[in-house]
């Protein structure tokens, strides 16, 4: 259930404290998810324990559930880059969190990581891995902020597949690689919020070709999932002004882990003549 959802089924039951606390809570879930309570009650005028007592009013075990509501729907109130840092300076400046940066956002990760395991099912999972390993040519659609996971999954994907394509890093052209597309192959799309059109575009062009589309996104409704033939989640709830990408990673990761896991001995002779070919030219230091 939505925050907002959740602050409405309990407004009947609040006291006019409570009203206005969670008033400014709807209204303002990217502040509240950056910032310390105390900094909040200060902005509100409220005493800290009150936000302490509204969470508890909401069904939330204490204030940080509520917080980490706050980071979820952060998502949907996506506001650009610049709210999202000064919301983040601003807390940092008040001085008064107990956790530090780094520590706190270590925390968030790792929950992120754990919610994408656990929401990811594994049947989904299975099905793709043996999609991709059955496709005739495999291609990674990953613009703007997930540019650099796509190009990541497409370096360990080669060290053992033949048939993995990272659309916009080769020397040729995404046209060029687009027309390629065909019913034999799948398309391995990263899309979270900010929601990248480039990704869309070239998913729409390649499910007009009749490419099974396997996207990694934020939710359910995402632009990219309405597309899609299989959809994994990425949780992306963060303290940070850029949507945290390690969801995403982990699923890639396990796909292609997967993927070898099932794999023939073909692969084994790849990954051995790669290794070779690496240890004659020295690509890496010997230790």
């Amino acid at each position: 259930m939505q925050l907002k959802e959740i602050i409405a089924d309990h407004a009947a039951d609040l006291s006019p404290q409570l009203r206005q606390a969670a008033d400014f809570i709807a209204a303002n879930p990217i502040e509240v998810s950056f910032r310390s309570m105390r900094s909040i009650a200060e902005r509100t005028g409220l005493a800290p324990p009150t936000f302490s007592r509204l969470a508890r009013s909401l069904g939330f075990d204490n204030y940080e559930g509520l917080r980490e509501a706050c980071r979820i729907a952060a998502k949907d109130a996506y506001s650009g880059y610049r709210e999202r840092a000064e919301a983040l300076r601003l807390g940092h400046a008040a001085g008064s969190d107990e956790t530090h940066f780094h520590v706190a956002y270590g925390q968030q990760s790792m929950r992120n990581i754990n919610e994408t395991m656990v929401n990811a099912d594994t049947a989904t999972v299975e099905r793709v891995a043996d999609a991709v390993l059955g496709a005739r040519r495999v291609f990674v659609n990953a613009q703007m902020g997930q540019r650099h996971i796509g190009s990541y999954a497409g370096y360990v994907s080669s060290l053992a597949f033949d048939n993995w394509e990272v659309l916009g890093v080769e020397p040729s052209s995404i046209a060029s690689q687009v027309r390629k597309l065909t019913s034999e192959d799948v398309m391995i799309c990263l899309s979270v919020m900010p929601y990248a059109t480039g990704t869309l575009a070239l998913a729409k062009a390649a499910k007009s070709s009749g490419t099974h589309i396997m996207a990694i996104t934020d939710t359910a409704d995402s632009p990219i999932a309405a597309l899609a033939d299989d959809v994994l989640l990425a949780a992306t709830a963060n303290r940070h002004f850029f949507a945290p990408q390690l969801g995403a990673l982990y699923l890639l990761e396990s796909i292609i882990g997967l993927m070898v896991a099932k794999s023939g001995d073909s692969i084994q002779s790849n990954l051995e003549k790669t290794e070779l070919f690496s240890t004659q030219t020295g690509e890496y230091i010997e230790r």
